[in-house]
C-alpha cells in the first residue's frame, strides 16, 4: 500500500540550532503511529515541520503523492492535514461553538457554512460533553474538555491525517483512556491516519499500530507497537523506564 506521508532526509531547527537530523519515515494510511522519546528528542519539532509551522532546512515531505515541503499551513489543511499542538491551542475568549467554527475557516463557496455545520454536528455527536458546553467560553472548560475541543476543532476540517502533540498532558487517566479509545475508533470508522506524539508510552503504544522512537533528533528505533512495548532494553535506553 502506498504511503500517505513520506518524509525524506528531513532537517529542521531554530535559528542556528539544528534539532532534526535526516528524518526518514513512511506513514501508511488508516494507521496510528506513536512518536516517542525523552524531552528534547525533537518530537514537537517534527510535527511543526510536517504541519508547515517550522520550515525545514533540508529534506522533503510528500503527502498523498504531492510535495508539500514548502506549502503554506492553510493549504496543507485544505489538502487534509491537521495539527493539534501541545496544549491544544483553544482560544479561551471564544465559545465552544466559535472555536469549532474555526476548523472550517478554510472552506469557501456557497456550501461552506452548511458543510462546516454538518462537521460540527458530527463532532458534537463524538463529544457529548462539548454539546452540553456549547455556549461556554474556553476559559470555563476543564483541561479534558479543552483537549476534546482542540481535537474536535481539528476534526471539523475533516482531515485525512491528524498530527497530535501530547494530547494526554495534564489529563486524568480515565480521560486519557477515553481519548485513546476515540482515536482507535476514528481509525476504524473513518480511516483516519494519526501521527501521535505522546509522553505516555503505555497509552500511546496501546492504541498505535507502529511506534517511532526519537533521540536527539534522529530515529533510533521503529517497529510494530507491540514489539516496541515489549523491548525492555529500548524502553530503558530511550523512554525513561
Amino acid at each position: 500500500m502506498n504511503a500517505m506521508l513520506q518524509i525524506t532526509g528531513l532537517r529542521a531547527g531554530y535559528g542556528q540550532l539544528p534539532v532534526l537530523h535526516d528524518i526518514a519515515l513512511d506513514i501508511a494510511p488508516s494507521t496510528i503511529t506513536a512518536v516517542l522519546g525523552a524531552n528534547g528528542a525533537g518530537k514537537t519539532t517534527l510535527l511543526k515541520a510536517l504541519s508547515g509551522v517550522l520550515p525545514p532546512t533540508e529534506g522533503r515531505v510528500t503527502f498523498l503523492g504531492e510535495d508539500i515541503t514548502r506549502v503554506p499551513v492553510e493549504h496543507r489543511v485544505q489538502r487534509g492535514l491537521s495539527h493539534v499542538p501541545e496544549g491544544g491551542g483553544v482560544i479561551r475568549e471564544l465559545t465552544v461553538r466559535e472555536n469549532l467554527r474555526l476548523g472550517g475557516l478554510w472552506r469557501t463557496g456557497a456550501s461552506a457554512v452548511q458543510t462546516t455545520q454538518t462537521a460540527i454536528d458530527e463532532v458534537l455527536d463524538l463529544f457529548p460533553r462539548l454539546a452540553e458546553r456549547i455556549s461556554f467560553h474556553g476559559h470555563q472548560l476543564s483541561g479534558g474538555e479543552r483537549q476534546m475541543l482542540a481535537l474536535g476543532r481539528a476534526l471539523v476540517a475533516r482531515p485525512k491525517l491528524l498530527l497530535l502533540d501530547e494530547p494526554s498532558l495534564g489529563l486524568a487517566p480515565s480521560i486519557v483512556a477515553q481519548l485513546m479509545a476515540l482515536l482507535g475508533d476514528l481509525r476504524e470508522s473513518q480511516g483516519l491516519t494519526v501521527f501521535l506524539v505522546e509522553q505516555n508510552v503505555h497509552s500511546a503504544l496501546g492504541v498505535a499500530d507502529e511506534g517511532v522512537v526519537l533521540s536527539l533528533g534522529s530515529v533510533v528505533a521503529r517497529g510494530p507497537a507491540r514489539e516496541l512495548q515489549a523491548d525492555v532494553a529500548l524502553r530503558h535506553a530511550y523512554l525513561g523506564f
